[in-house]
């Protein structure tokens, strides 16, 4: 084929090149109420933790006199029932943070990666969240553990106090609300460990995903003997 018929064929296939293929619109969640969630219910059972530290260290001192039936009622039990209540209710709180702080970060990384690349802002950040998150999720996790096995091999706080040879209640719980400090630190830093690392790894999925929509441009080509299309492309 000569050039000149080569132009002409060029000329009568070619087409205006294809438009850039766009990525889809922002994505509609955020994640935002997910996390706010988070710290809401984190806080709470952090208030819940606290509460029941301030009983350890102040209850069953107060005491209910009724003169005229000559009785002195001591306020241990109600002191002892609030302490249980606590217990149970702090964890259940701090789990559920746990999970809330997962969930947000997981779809606040599908968000951000996502919208980063649409504006072409891809920056390398997920391996930093993600060491950062294993990191403190570890570290809160062996908090929690540790000062919950630890409490329960002290006798709460029983085998210290003898050791020291100051079994006294007020050593006794000086020594348990230490270690309850240590299991308050741990869950919030769990609750913190997850969020970071659930968005580390969704905010890497979401930008590999995000760059197989690539830009491609498809528009006809001729060099010398040869008419073609070529495809161009942004990976």
């Amino acid at each position: 084929m000569s050039p000149a018929v080569a132009l002409l064929v060029s000329l009568a296939v070619a087409q205006p090149s294809a438009p850039p293929r766009e990525l889809p619109p922002a994505l509609p969640l955020s994640g935002a109420g997910l996390l706010v969630g988070a710290g809401v219910t984190g806080a709470l059972g952090l208030t819940a933790h606290i509460w029941r530290i301030g009983i350890l260290r102040n209850g069953c001192n107060g005491q209910l006199v009724f003169p005229e039936l000559h009785v002195t009622v001591t306020s241990c039990i109600d002191d002892t029932l609030r302490y249980l209540g606590l217990s149970t209710v702090a964890p259940l709180l701090n789990f559920a943070a746990v999970g809330l702080a997962a969930g947000g970060g997981t779809v606040r990384g599908r968000f951000a990666s996502w919208n980063r690349t649409r504006h072409d802002r891809r920056k390398r950040i997920a391996p930093a969240y993600m060491g950062a998150g294993a990191g403190v999720l570890a570290l809160g996790l062996a908090m929690y553990i540790g000062s919950r096995v630890a409490l329960v091999r002290d006798a709460f706080g029983v085998d210290a106090c003898r050791r020291e040879a100051d079994l006294t209640m007020d050593c006794v719980r000086n020594t348990w609300s230490a270690w309850l400090v240590l299991t308050a630190a741990g869950q919030s830093l769990t609750v913190a460990g997850a969020g970071l690392l659930a968005y580390g790894v969704s905010y890497a999925r979401g930008a590999r995903l995000a760059r197989g929509l690539a830009r491609v441009r498809v528009q006809p080509t001729m060099a010398g003997r040869f008419v073609g299309l070529a495809v161009t492309g942004r990976f």
